[in-house]
């Protein structure tokens, strides 16, 4: 039974890693290998098994498995029925036909993101041979137009491509016998709420995973809330729990600067030395990066020699142009598939040149809210006569953008744990 828990719990991060929406066969795949470990035979490696988990997707709610992949990990009673059925289910991705010893459901089109081939007579090849696996370059390629596909972070994209650069000049360098300069792993992101530090680190994660950095190039998201305790000797407990779970991957510590913002009675400086202490066991297999407030992450940084030596790469996020803000709003309006009316452009381009004038906006974080409002004034028009015809469900107007500022109803406050009065 434990073994099959794991291996549910693997597959829901797989899953979740890579924004898929549903766990899937191939999640499980890894999964298996992931949690027999060194008991894996050599047909299965994670290497081997990487590249089924692209592309990535674009769901944000937990993954749920779907009935395939619940019946896979239901079949994992023992070490050995769990080899059975990772070497089922990766003949199913890698072509066409029954795996060894055993039929596991067949992977769907929509599942595998590979079309299966058609079925062959008996004794004959098959039709189409089966595709090739994305190598390494075309898995970095890939992230990295994930990376340009953000709107705006001109800088930020430059700064990761160096990262890359330099992961590739090394490996090479490698090759022809050649000694490494390697940079820390570990990364500063500094800017404002909304300006996609989160995004980033999620890419940045995968790039880690397929450069070789880490295992597995997962992300562990936490705050302050999920590392310290409120009693003696309970926080460094959360801390390696959370660590541990990161471990193959990257910690992304949003807020940062709270663990040191408590008084002398606060557990954050406990947090942040167990922090230290568990960077240095795991450095081999672990990124950890750290995010907030320029300032605040400035002061953070230095308030502890482990944090100050370990990190030494800043990349500064910087607020978002009211032109980028109006094209992150049309993304969301397309991702929605919604389409916009005429003046709708216009309207939304004013309300957010008035957001921006406010203290503490909130970037991209904003237009989430604005395109919620205006999706929510959306529907009340469209219902409102208790018909809606097809015309209407995919049309904002006009009249839809919300003429106050959706976020408003009290006084202006940070998105945060900062307390001091400006900045």
């Amino acid at each position: 039974m434990a073994l099959r828990e794991r291996i549910a719990d693997e597959a829901i991060a797989a899953a979740k890693a890579h924004s898929h929406a549903e766990v899937e066969p191939r999640h499980v795949l890894w999964a298996i290998v992931r949690a027999l470990g060194d008991e894996a035979p050599s047909d299965l490696t994670l290497d081997g098994v990487r590249p089924y988990l692209v592309p990535d997707g674009v769901a944000v709610a937990t993954p749920v498995p779907s009935a395939a992949a619940q019946s896979a990990i239901e079949a994992c009673i023992s070490s050995e029925a769990a080899i059975e059925q990772a070497r089922a289910i990766l003949a199913q991705l890698a072509g066409p036909g029954p795996g060894p010893g055993t039929a596991a459901p067949r992977a769907s089109t929509e599942a595998t993101g590979r079309a299966e081939a058609p079925e062959a007579d008996a004794g004959q090849e098959p039709a189409v041979a089966p595709s090739p696996k994305p190598d390494q370059a075309e898995i970095i390629a890939a992230l990295l137009a994930e990376l340009d596909a953000l709107v705006g972070l001109a800088s930020v994209k430059a700064e990761i491509r160096k990262l890359v650069a330099v992961q590739r000049l090394n490996a090479e360098r490698k090759g022809h016998g050649l000694p490494e300069v390697s940079g820390s792993a570990h990364l500063v992101f500094t800017g404002d709420p909304g300006t996609g530090k989160t995004s980033v680190a999620r890419i940045v994660a995968k790039l880690y995973g397929a450069l070789g950095l880490v295992q597995r190039g997962h992300m562990v998201e936490a705050s302050r809330a999920d590392l310290v305790a409120g009693y003696v000797g309970q926080t460094a407990l959360k801390v390696q729990d959370i660590v541990r779970s990161a471990i193959g991957g990257v910690l992304f510590i949003d807020e940062a600067y709270a663990l040191s913002d408590g008084d002398s009675q606060d557990f954050g400086g406990e947090a942040v030395a167990t922090l230290v202490k568990m960077m240095e066991d795991n450095r081999a297999n672990l990124a950890v990066i750290v995010a907030g407030y320029r300032d605040e992450m400035w002061t953070f940084i230095r308030s502890n020699p482990g944090l100050r030596s370990r990190f030494t790469r800043y990349i500064d996020f910087p607020n978002y142009s009211t032109a980028e803000l109006a094209q992150i709003f049309e993304a969301m309006a397309a991702a929605a598939k919604v389409q916009l009316g005429d003046g709708v452009g216009e309207r939304v381009q004013a309300r957010l040149v008035e957001a921006r004038r406010v203290e503490d906006f909130g970037n991209a974080r904003y237009v989430r809210s604005l395109f919620e409002q205006a999706y929510a004034d959306m529907a009340a028009r469209v219902v409102a006569d208790d018909t809606i015809d097809a015309a209407e469900l995919d049309t904002m107007v006009e009249a839809d953008i919300p003429v106050t500022d959706p976020s408003a109803g009290g006084e202006p406050h940070r998105i945060g744990f900062r307390t001091d009065a400006g900045r």
